[in-house]
Order: C-alpha cells, then sequence, then structure tokens
C-alpha cells in the first residue's frame, strides 16, 4: 500500500489528503451550536436575567469569535 492511503471499511483505498466530510458536518454543527449558545447566555446575562457581567461578557466574545473563525 502507497504511503498515505488508507483502506476504508468497504476496502477501498482513499487518500489521506480528502477529509472525511462527515466528521467535518459534525464538527461544523457542533461548533455553530456552540457558538449560538455562547451567543445567548452572554446576551441573557447582559440583559440582567443572568449573574455575573464578565462572564456574559466572555461568552459573547466567545461565541461571536466562533462564527467569525477565529
Amino acid at each position: 500500500m502507497a504511503r498515505g492511503t488508507f483502506t476504508t471499511s468497504f476496502g477501498l483505498q482513499r487518500d489521506q489528503d480528502i477529509p472525511d466530510t462527515r466528521d467535518m458536518i459534525t464538527k461544523n454543527i457542533g461548533m455553530l451550536l456552540l457558538a449560538i449558545y455562547l451567543i445567548v447566555v452572554g446576551l441573557v446575562t447582559l440583559t440582567g436575567l443572568g449573574t455575573g457581567i464578565i462572564s456574559g461578557v466572555l461568552a459573547l466574545l466567545a461565541g461571536i469569535f466562533i462564527l467569525i473563525g477565529r
């Protein structure tokens, strides 16, 4: 077997440089949901319904930075 290839569960060879789209979609959905959650928690905290203004600001900033991809 050539270097940089591996065998899939069906016995087919695939180049390692090709990403597994199932893992990418799951990771992207997870990061999107995390970003949305953090933004909502940040906004709720800053409106006075939550506790701790510092954690609200941090959650809001983290959610925004995750969404823009930094």
